[in-house]
């Protein structure tokens, strides 16, 4: 760890980065990345972003340039990072008229919006998952809708947060975050505790399943798998049989053959299993209001149990999940049927397959 935090372009290196520009209280300026906050800079980008840079807001900019401040916007602060080489030379300049050097679009980061910079480390092959499965390894990309921030450690994140804020270190579950991912020019080291011990429970579909995966949603893809004719042995653990397997299924499917299980392939699975479903609906029940402190337990005596979009089994599946997994609890249908949260959307299960608990 000592000599890794040392060493740019590793995920602690750019974790305590991050840190340093938040003790730094680097300014939001929107549409920059990791800039020398100047008045040609602020003249370039109030003519590029003319209603990010009202008259209401010059003074502060003013005070900005007189600090002598670096400044970025959210994905800003990963590009900046990139393109100045591992963010060399640019903690040194705040405050000070030190200069440091920029090269745009290099060390494998492209000029990405927040949301495009999600789909360029998925599009890469990189880790992702949704935010309930975020892991305990610095330095990974925190998405929500038009928004990154960078994971920190300890339930933390440093966020560029807009005008009013700056960049700041928050709180990961008082902010709205729904992804995580590793980003590709950021190098994760052995982390292995990216992937869940047996003993948690995780979601099919909720982050990538590759070669090397382990976990119950590992179990679950080997088992729906075996459905469509596989011989997989079910055991959690993503090798080499199960990676052909999915190999396969891809070409059935007509998808890219990489034999890895990411947000496509999981879309075509749950719809190549619904094919024995009749009546498939996709239209979605209205969100339910939702209470707190209780769960919902999945109780079946083996096999997957469906979350599904609506209340019945004439809707479409969201996922699959095995006996022991729980959800928060959202509400109960005449039907009996529990709605659940899962990820940053909400399903619903059969109440045959579930239980109330209270925590």
């Amino acid at each position: 760890m000592s000599e890794r935090i040392n060493t740019p372009f590793t995920n602690e290196h750019f974790a305590d980065w991050c840190l340093k520009m938040a003790e730094k209280k680097s300014p939001y300026w929107y549409g920059t990345c990791v800039y020398k906050a100047s008045a040609s800079v602020l003249s370039s980008k109030s003519k590029q972003y003319p209603d990010h840079y009202g008259s209401s807001r010059t003074s502060r900019y003013k005070q900005d340039i007189a600090n002598k401040q670096v400044v970025a916007d959210c994905v800003g602060g990963c590009k900046g990072y990139a393109w100045t080489n591992g963010g060399q030379g640019v903690l040194e300049s705040i405050g000070t008229d030190q200069k440091y050097t920029s090269k745009y679009g290099s060390n494998g980061c492209p000029d990405k919006s927040a949301s495009g910079m999600f789909s360029y480390c998925k599009s890469k092959g990189m880790d992702w998952g949704t935010i309930d499965t975020l892991p305990e390894i610095v330095g990974l990309a925190l998405f929500t809708d038009g928004h990154v921030g960078y994971y920190v450690g300890g339930g933390y994140s440093v966020e560029w947060r807009g005008f009013n804020y700056g960049c700041v270190k928050t709180v990961v579950r008082e902010r709205t975050w729904k992804y995580w991912a590793k980003l590709p020019f950021i190098d994760y080291g052995d982390t292995a505790s990216a992937q869940p011990a047996e003993t948690v429970t995780y979601t099919l579909g909720s982050r990538l399943l590759k070669k090397g995966s382990v976990g119950s949603d590992v179990r679950t893809l080997q088992e729906l798998l075996n459905q469509l004719g596989a011989a997989l042995a079910v055991d959690g653990d993503f090798g080499s049989k199960t990676e052909s397997a999915v190999k396969a299924f891809q070409k059935k499917a007509g998808l890219k053959q990489d034999g890895k299980y990411g947000d496509q392939t999981h879309t075509a699975l749950m719809a190549a299993i619904a094919d024995n479903d009749i009546g498939q609906r996709t239209d979605r029940d209205p969100e339910p209001e939702q209470p707190s402190g209780t769960k919902v337990r999945i109780v079946c005596s083996g096999g997957t149990v469906n979350i599904r979009v609506g209340n019945g089994t004439d809707y479409g599946r969201i996922s699959a999940v095995t006996d022991g997994t729980e959800f928060e609890y959202v509400a109960t249908a005449a039907n009996g049927w529990h709605a659940v949260k899962i990820g940053s959307q909400v399903g619903w299960v059969s109440g045959e397959y579930s239980e109330i608990t209270t925590e």
